[in-house]
C-alpha cells in the first residue's frame, strides 16, 4: 500500500479552504510518512494534472490518498479507470457533487463531470450517505438512474442500507472508493465546508466501509474535505484518525 499526500484546496471553490492542511497533520497524527503530489499555487490545471500522474505512477499498488478537496478524486479516477476495466465508483457524501460541469472541475460537480467525461459509466457510481441535492443535481440522477443509499435509509433501516451496499459491491469488478468525511454528522464531525443534518456516525461509516473492503475488490481509496482550521474542539480530527486507520488497516 501507498499513502499519496494531496495537500489542496484548489477545487473547493473558496468554500473549503483550509483543508490542504490536512494531510500533513492527519499523517503526523498517525506517525506515518507519504508521497506528496506538488501543488502548484494559484493553478489548478497544472495541480491536476500533478495529481493525474501521480496517481498513474501508483494504481495497481493499492494507493491511499488524503486530501484535500473533494476534487482530486476526478483525477485519481480517471487514472484508475484507464488501469482497471469496467471501474466502479463508491462515494460516501453528503452531497451529490453533481453540479452542471464547470472547467477545472471542483469539488461540486466531480461526479457529473466523470459521467459526461465517459470516465464512469453511470450505473457503476453509487452514492452513500447522500441528504442534499440540488434540484439540477437530481434531475441528472434521475436521467442517468444513478443509485444512491441516502442518510435517511441508514438511520432508518442500518441492515437494509448494508444490504444494499453488499449488493452493489457484489456486482463489481474494480472499485475505487471515496470518502468526503461531510457524510457524517456534524454534531461528530464539524470540520468542513459543508454541514448537512443528520449525517452518519463514525460507527456506521466504519462498518460500511469495512463492507466495501471485505470484497476484495477495493483498488484505491482516498479521504477528503478535513478542515482543521474548522475543527475548533478536536471532533473533527478524533473521526478522520479513526476513519483513515480503518482505510489503512483494510487495504
Amino acid at each position: 500500500m501507498k499513502i499519496i499526500k494531496i495537500p489542496s484546496s484548489q477545487g473547493s471553490l473558496d468554500k473549503n479552504l483550509g483543508c490542504e492542511n490536512a494531510p500533513e497533520i492527519l499523517c503526523g497524527e498517525l506517525g506515518i510518512d507519504g508521497e506528496e503530489v506538488k501543488v502548484i499555487s494559484s493553478d489548478i490545471e497544472t495541480t491536476d494534472k500533478n495529481v493525474y500522474t501521480k496517481a498513474k505512477e501508483v494504481i495497481g499498488k493499492k494507493p491511499f490518498f488524503i486530501g484535500g478537496d473533494h476534487s482530486i478524486t476526478y483525477s485519481l479516477f480517471k487514472a484508475f479507470s484507464e488501469n482497471f476495466e469496467n471501474s466502479s465508483l463508491i462515494v460516501f457524501d453528503a452531497h451529490a457533487d453533481a453540479m452542471k460541469g464547470i472547467k477545472p472541475v471542483s469539488h461540486e460537480d466531480m461526479n457529473r463531470e466523470l459521467i459526461d467525461d465517459k470516465l464512469l459509466e453511470k450505473e457503476k457510481l453509487l452514492l452513500v450517505g447522500v441528504r442534499k441535492i440540488w434540484e439540477q443535481e437530481q434531475e441528472f440522477l434521475e436521467e442517468n438512474n444513478v443509485q444512491k443509499i441516502n442518510s435517511r435509509e441508514i438511520l432508518g433501516d442500518f441492515e437494509n442500507a448494508k444490504n444494499e451496499l453488499k449488493n452493489f459491491v457484489s456486482k463489481q469488478n474494480h472499485i475505487y472508493l471515496s470518502v468526503d468525511l461531510d457524510v457524517l454528522d456534524p454534531k461528530i464531525f464539524p470540520a468542513t465546508g459543508y454541514l448537512e443534518k443528520r449525517g452518519l456516525s463514525v460507527e456506521q461509516l466504519l462498518e460500511l466501509i469495512g463492507v466495501v473492503f471485505s470484497s476484495g475488490k477495493v483498488g484505491a481509496a482516498d479521504l477528503v474535505e478535513f478542515n482543521p482550521e474548522k475543527d475548533e474542539d478536536g471532533k473533527g480530527l478524533i473521526a478522520a484518525k479513526k476513519v483513515a486507520k480503518k482505510i489503512i488497516q483494510s487495504f
